[in-house]
């Protein structure tokens, strides 16, 4: 019976949405002995490995040496704004609470949403606007409903979404293949390992492996949400009510960090997560009566 309902599209749906909200808890987790790059590093090997286990690494190197020097620039580039825009929103994690700062990668839309409006100049329909609008307002206020220790801290939870929406934005320009984004996670790794030279944090305490496995386990997480997903809606009719529950992985977060990191939500930020609820319940309604 288990191993049929895993294997079924709610297995894999159930999957997708706890790996989602667990994977800013690992980092979290993880980030109390080691540096966001340090964090970043891990996780892209991890993700490299798992890749591989799908992909032939003799076949992959073979292919590698016919990329054409403007795909080589775009996996380049791809990589390096990824690692940027994560060891950012990683900072964020470590000088804060998880539950404040990790609603903040939803606004990778929004960022989106806001440069496509500006340089493109097209009206957006009223329904889009307005559920951007309610996201936003609900993610500031889980984000400044509360005191943080270290006023630093939105710089970085609003320049870590930024750049992966300018990186999003850079790979629907310059569409890369599977193998590509496969090369790009070595650059991010590279990245990742330069940095950890230079980004340190004063209250890191000693590395153990302890942090190391948190870190393997966002990587794991953060790898495998998305595909569990996708193939749970290869199995399953209803994509916009999997892709409604799944947007909600921010709620197991905060849950999670509750009852395991003791952290608390504020009146005020109870009722941004509220408030971003109501917000993709209502793209959910509009999606279908609209």
């Amino acid at each position: 019976m288990a191993a049929v309902l895993v294997s079924g599209w709610l297995g894999l749906f159930i999957i997708a949405v706890l790996l989602a909200g667990l994977t800013a808890v690992f980092a979290k987790v993880s980030l109390a002995g080691l540096s966001a790059p340090q964090t970043v590093l891990i996780s892209g090997i991890t993700i490299l490995v798992l890749s591989f286990t799908t992909l032939s690494f003799n076949g992959f190197f073979k292919s590698a040496r016919h990329f054409s020097q403007g795909s080589i620039i775009d996996i380049a580039i791809f990589g390096a704004l990824m690692a940027l825009g994560f060891i950012c929103l990683f900072m964020a994690f470590q000088i804060t609470e998880v539950s404040s700062t990790a609603p903040f990668y939803l606004l990778i839309p929004v960022f989106v949403f806001l440069v496509r409006t500006i340089f493109l100049r097209k009206m957006p329909a009223i329904t889009t606007m307005v559920f951007y609008v309610i996201l936003t307002i609900g993610i500031f206020m889980m984000g400044f409903g509360i005191k943080h220790k270290h006023g630093s801290w939105w710089l970085f939870a609003l320049l870590g979404p930024a750049i992966l929406a300018a990186n999003e934005l850079y790979l629907k320009k310059n569409p890369l293949g599977e193998l590509q984004q496969t090369a790009s996670m070595f650059v991010v790794v590279l990245v990742a390992l330069i940095l950890s030279f230079f980004i340190k944090h004063k209250d890191l305490k000693k590395i153990t492996a302890y942090h190391v496995l948190f870190a393997i386990f966002t990587g794991i997480a953060f790898y495998y949400a998305p595909l569990a997903l996708s193939r749970a809606k290869a199995l399953c009719s209803y994509d916009l009510w999997l892709s409604f529950f799944y947007s909600l992985w921010i709620v197991i977060t905060v849950i999670v960090a509750r009852f395991f990191l003791r952290e608390k939500l504020s009146g005020v930020a109870v009722a941004g997560l509220c408030t971003i609820v109501c917000a993709y319940t209502l793209r959910l309604v509009f999606a279908y009566f609209i």
